[in-house]
């Protein structure tokens, strides 16, 4: 069916057309501002990764310091290998009381200075840039003018503004902060950008302090720009800021790679920031973007605290490797004005004193023309795969490019040093420099001298194809965990691609890694092979691994002693299986039961010393698993022996009274009348013990500083609760704090509370009297024998650590008809549950994460075992 539509569809029709055409006007007039383009945009712009980059500073640059002597140097320029300029700020600088002469303190986005010349000056150079083959940027600043810029009083509101008064820019007191995050601000630095482009035909931008400007400005800047798609623009963020990729920056400034790496390194550090620091600027680069690695810039040359060339890198030649490593490790190359005749005078800001002496060593260029010569020959270098091989004064490298490869090892020590060659860069190459053969072995020793470089490539070397490979040693045998290294030798010795992948035809038994060395993983045989990458030539080589041998040596804890029970050996068998251990030795592993462990592995003998850091054992030896307890070797366990819980009367010299806790303070009384007059002493370690209540648990410290002894709840590393005691006879000794060291406890005040402060060594209310329950005083019930830790026969606690609510006690010994008493305490001694098992049994709890002891009490003996509980 044909459809008719009413007539006033031909108006609408009209309408839309003429909309149409009226969007498309407003599109096209967005950017009504534009200039027209001016010249034929130019096709040579490189790709970021095949950027050498010239920074010329116009000022320091002629002696008009104008664009017209930069012009006049333009074939200079290119001959260093050169492919884009960089000018800084062309525009003209604030004049008023505020402002500087500095470049950066703009008054006019859109204007050539006069200083510098004029737009026809731009143009020229551009043209004659374009006409070498050099792409063209500008040096422009977002984040700020001078202050008499025509915005301070057209848009205040485009600044940054405090109780409406416009701000500096940081620290910078000669420019004025602009809103980045002001839309129409935005709009006019797009405009200002978008005008160069057309205007001048210049192919980008380095874009000053980009790091201060939000990155969503930077994102709507370059996209924008990206927009006129007649020109490729080259976008360069003057900032370290690593995520400036993520806006669209073609190239991120390397600041970190001059202060983090080649400064450190200048002052001796290692060579291995530069591979640190590498990682770290291409955290978010994509493919193609790249940091600008300079080793001078005009703000280092405004510096006279060590930071020119000759001062930070000693000379030409340590100017020359710096530059070598920075252009061909990773990253695109950056020369400054001057740098190419070894001009090294301070150039003072705003740069208006100081002019470059071009005379000053004219043959300095041809060392930078090699080195960015190459670079441009060697997709390699430009884009190839970095691999380090790097010691701590040798910058080592290969960058490999398909069957490109280039080698270059540096010397960063104004010094001689020497590099050990590594199998990968072992090979058939030719000077890049000199075109001269040279064939680097595997193993051998290069030397190198100060600041001395090489730069290898396998280009234009006439292929010599393997013929053979053999590996040695054709077998081995050696135990789990040991190693061997195989050798590979190809046939003929100049081949040129000695290149060998290894495989091992059991992984189970044994792994090999890229360079030959052979792991054994478990016992029994694997073949190993060695392949040419040049032909697939194979050689193998036969191992066989055989079951470690190993010992373990158990040492059972004195009382006194710490719980950080070390281990210290010397003198092991076969000589050089393990070195020997920095004193105090290696940390044992608790087993159970008061038993600490270690373990040697592939050792048939050994010289060691048990020690805690402070008290040790004396010089022993071993061969075979051993149990060393109360200065003996057991050759099966002993078992734990029994200790006896004492408690002790303490009674004073004076008074004949004795402490006891009376709730919160130690009190004294005439007559040791219950528990609560029982102490315990806790061992610290060989000098110092805890008094442990014995009716609450609680212990007697001075922590408070009330001017009572005071005895509760404590936290046992506190020294206000650790005591040391000084013998005065056989009968009497004072009890002295650890913390306050002059403090020591007495009676002499009669206060009702025992004291600390003021006591004389001579006083008799200082001095005591420690009796054992056991032998006088008042005497409790019959000890019974208390085990510190119980053998895996007499108690089980399980599992250790223990996960969850639940703990299971086994007590394999005890008749089925019989209870145990069970006990759990904290680390502070106090009580946090109590239950009874018979022969077996699970204890449900709801107990906070942490170390607990687990008393379990028979009618014959009661252990203890220590558990973590976690959470």
């Amino acid at each position: 069916m044909k459809v008719r539509f009413p007539l006033f569809y031909a108006p609408f029709r009209a309408w839309v057309r003429g909309l149409a055409a009226l969007l498309m006007l407003l599109s096209q007039s967005l950017y009504a501002q534009d200039p027209p383009q001016y010249g034929t945009p130019f096709s040579g712009v490189p790709d970021a990764r095949d950027v050498n980059m010239y920074q010329v500073h116009i000022r320091p640059y002629s002696a008009a310091g104008n664009l017209p002597g930069v012009i006049s140097r333009l074939d200079q320029i290119k001959a260093l290998g050169t492919n884009v300029i960089y000018l800084m700020p062309i525009y003209p600088h604030g004049t008023d009381a505020r402002s500087s002469q500095s470049p950066y303190c703009i008054k006019d986005f859109k204007a050539v200075a006069s200083e510098y010349g004029s737009l026809t000056d731009l143009r020229t150079l551009v043209d004659g840039a374009h006409a070498r083959g050099m792409a063209v940027m500008l040096d422009f600043v977002v984040n700020q003018t001078s202050w008499d810029h025509p915005w301070i009083t057209q848009h205040p509101d485009w600044y940054v503004r405090v109780n409406g008064v416009i701000q500096q820019l940081a620290e910078f007191t000669d420019v004025a902060a602009l809103d980045m995050n002001n839309t129409a601000l935005r709009a006019a630095m797009i405009d200002a950008m978008r005008y160069w482009i057309l205007a001048a035909n210049i192919d980008g931008y380095r874009c000053d302090f980009a790091n201060n400007a939000p990155l969503s400005f930077w994102t709507a800047v370059i996209n924008n720009l990206r927009g006129i798609t007649s020109h490729k623009l080259l976008m360069f963020a003057e900032g370290d800021r690593l995520e400036n990729f993520q806006a669209g920056f073609d190239l991120n400034f390397g600041d970190k790679w001059f202060y983090d790496a080649l400064e450190d390194v200048a002052k001796g550090g290692s060579v291995s920031l530069f591979q640190s620091v590498t990682n770290t600027e291409y955290t978010y680069a994509g493919a193609t973007q790249q940091v600008v690695r300079y080793t001078a810039n005009h703000d280092t040359e405004t510096r006279t605290d060590g930071f020119l060339p000759f001062q930070l890198f000693q000379n030409h030649a340590g100017v020359v490797v710096n530059f070598l490593v920075s252009a061909y490790m990773r990253g695109v190359p950056f020369l400054t004005s001057g740098q190419e005749v070894d001009f090294n005078q301070a150039i003072p800001w705003p740069y208006t004193t100081v002019k470059i002496n071009w005379s000053a060593n004219p043959t300095a260029a041809a060392d930078f023309t090699k080195i960015l010569t190459f670079r441009t020959n060697s997709t390699a270098i430009r884009r190839g795969t970095l691999t380090n091989y790097s010691n701590n004064d040798v910058c080592a490298f290969t960058k490999i490019s398909g069957s490109d490869k280039v080698v270059v090892m540096a010397n960063l020590r104004n010094n001689s040093t020497s590099f050990v060659i590594p199998a990968a860069l072992a090979g058939s190459y030719v000077d890049a420099y000199t075109g001269a053969a040279v064939t680097l072995t595997a193993g051998a020793t290069q030397s190198l001298s100060n600041f001395q470089y090489r730069v290898l490539t396998n280009a234009n070397v006439p292929n010599v194809p393997v013929a053979s490979v053999a590996v040695s040693p054709a077998s081995a045998s050696f135990k789990v965990g040991l190693t061997q290294q195989l050798t590979a030798t190809i046939s003929p010795a100049n081949a040129t691609n000695q290149a060998i992948t290894w495989s091992s035809g059991n992984t189970a038994v044994a792994t090999v890694n890229s360079s030959g060395l052979v792991t054994g993983v478990s016992a029994g045989n694997a073949t190993i092979t060695a392949t040419t990458v040049d032909g697939g030539k194979t050689a193998t080589a036969a191992i066989t691994v055989t079951p470690a041998t190993s010992f373990t040596v158990y040492f059972y804890k004195p009382a006194s002693w710490g719980t950080n029970i070390r281990l210290y050996y010397w003198n092991t068998l076969p000589t050089g299986s393990i070195p020997t251990v920095t004193w105090p030795g290696v940390s044992m592993t608790y087993a159970s039961s008061g038993w600490y462990s270690y373990t040697f592995t592939n050792v048939t003998s050994t010289n060691l010393i048990f020690n805690d850091g402070t008290s040790q054992t004396a010089d022993l030896t071993r061969s075979t698993t051993g149990w060393y307890q109360n200065n003996t070797w057991y050759n099966s366990n002993p078992g734990t022996p029994p200790v006896t819980e004492t408690y002790y009367t303490i009674r004073n010299r004076w008074k004949n009274t004795y402490l006891y806790d009376a709730g919160g303070n130690v009190g004294y009384g005439t007559t040791a009348a219950n528990n609560n007059y029982q102490w315990q002493k806790v061992a610290v370690d060989a000098n110092y013990f805890w008094l442990k209540n014995r009716g609450t648990g609680e212990y007697m410290h001075i922590e408070n500083q009330t001017g009572s002894v005071q005895c509760t709840a404590v936290t046992l590393d506190w020294w206000s609760a650790q005591w040391s005691q000084d013998n005065v006879d056989g009968t009497y000794a004072r009890l002295r704090n650890r913390w306050q060291t002059g403090s020591i406890v007495h009676v002499e005040g009669q206060t009702g509370s025992a004291q600390y402060a003021g006591a004389q060594d001579g006083w008799y209310s200082a001095q005591w009297q420690l009796i054992p329950v056991s032998s006088g005083g008042r005497t409790a019930a019959p000890e019974i024998p208390v085990y510190e830790e119980a053998t895996s026969s007499a108690v089980m606690v399980y599992p250790n650590p223990a996960k969850g609510n639940q703990l299971f006690v086994q007590l394999p010994e005890l008749p089925e008809t019989s209870e145990a008493a069970v006990l759990i305490q904290n680390v502070q001694g106090q009580s946090v549950l109590e239950t009874k098992v018979k022969h077996s049994g699970m204890i449900t709890h709801d107990l906070p994460g942490g170390l607990y002891f687990v008393r379990v009490r028979t009618a014959n003996a009661v252990v203890i075992e220590k558990v973590v509980i976690e959470r």
